[in-house]
């Protein structure tokens, strides 16, 4: 690309944060009149690095409680979301009763807040000094929205990776056992990002390339060039497990820990409700379990289930034991 060419794509990237600053300062204006309207939180920063991938502002809309607008639409979700427009440019928001983000930031319902490692926020409009106090609070990366993260990705990885293994191994469908292996070099990827502990808002395999390039050179660059080559696959599966093998201990530790304080067959649904937080499914849960049998830390055996409150006939669902 030559100099002019850069100049140009610069100039253009300057014009479309100049856009999208514009709209969400005259949102801002028009919101500023409404009395319901407590504060609006930018997640996800507006700079020319990131400018690209934009196509709509993303936002919080906290509103005072008790004036939601609920639409058929809605559900019976509790959370609500709304696709403005302002000045050309859609915006994404989830608007938000102020009585709901207190509970989000505090207490054990702080997991609804979380840290975003991938996504700045911040407050551009406020006229509740709580709101601000609340927001600043949890807003600062903690250690318990770090372990949580790391557990959300690892149990992605491990759930990839089984998903693979048994593409390659059983089915001998490369191509689909590649792009599982990809899912999983991806969210081995996140985890990296997460373990540094710093907000990145640009692509994370990139920058998790640059912190361990031999890594992502087998399980990620390898795999692309030659997706269709049973011994890449191998290798990076391979690869991945090492990895897996080298920080369970960290990556998984919230799951761990909380099978030893335990100290009993814990069914796989108890371990679900435990983790019951976004993005954190018991289908992933239960490959980790599994992947932690395999290796022997766990003990795998079952426990009676009620499908249903009335239920007299019992099923068994898997549970697991920690034994250390």
């Amino acid at each position: 690309m030559s100099t002019k060419e850069r100049h140009v794509t610069q100039e253009d990237d300057a014009a479309k944060v100049a856009r999208f600053e514009a709209a969400l300062n005259q949102l801002t204006e028009r919101i500023a009149e409404d009395r319901y309207v407590l504060a609006i939180v930018l997640v996800g920063s507006l700079s020319t690095e990131i400018i690209w991938q934009r196509e709509a502002l993303g936002l919080w809309i906290i509103e005072a409680d008790g004036v939601s607008r609920r639409l058929p639409s809605d559900g019976k979700d509790e959370r609500i979301f709304r696709i403005l427009v302002e000045n050309d440019i859609n915006i994404h928001a989830e608007v938000i009763p102020r009585a709901r983000f207190k509970k989000m930031v505090e207490g054990a319902s702080r997991t609804a807040f979380s840290c975003n490692f991938f996504a700045y926020r911040q407050i551009v409009y406020s006229k509740d000094p709580s709101i601000e106090s609340w927001f600043k609070k949890a807003n600062a990366i903690a250690t318990k929205d770090q372990e949580r993260e790391l557990l959300t990705f690892s149990t992605w990885t491990i759930h990839a990776h089984r998903h693979a293994r048994k593409r390659l191994d059983i089915k001998g469908d490369l191509e689909l056992a590649a792009q599982e292996t990809l899912g999983a070099a991806h969210s081995v990827a996140h985890t990296e990002i997460i373990r540094q502990g710093q907000v990145w808002e640009q692509d994370a395999i990139y920058r998790a390339m640059e912190g361990d390039p031999a890594l992502f050179q087998t399980i990620y660059l390898d795999v692309l060039a030659k997706r269709k080559n049973r011994r890449v696959l191998s290798t990076a599966l391979d690869a991945i497990d090492a990895y897996l093998d080298k920080h369970y201990q960290t990556q998984l530790r919230p799951l761990l820990g909380y099978l030893k304080k335990q100290n009993r067959v814990v069914p796989l649904s108890e371990i679900s409700d435990q983790f019951a937080f976004s993005q954190l499914h018991p289908w992933h849960l239960e490959s980790a379990c599994e992947w932690l049998e395999r290796k022997g830390l766990l003990q795998k055996l079952s426990a009676p289930f009620k499908l249903t409150k009335r239920s007299l006939e019992r099923v068994e669902e898997p549970a697991y034991f920690l034994d250390m």
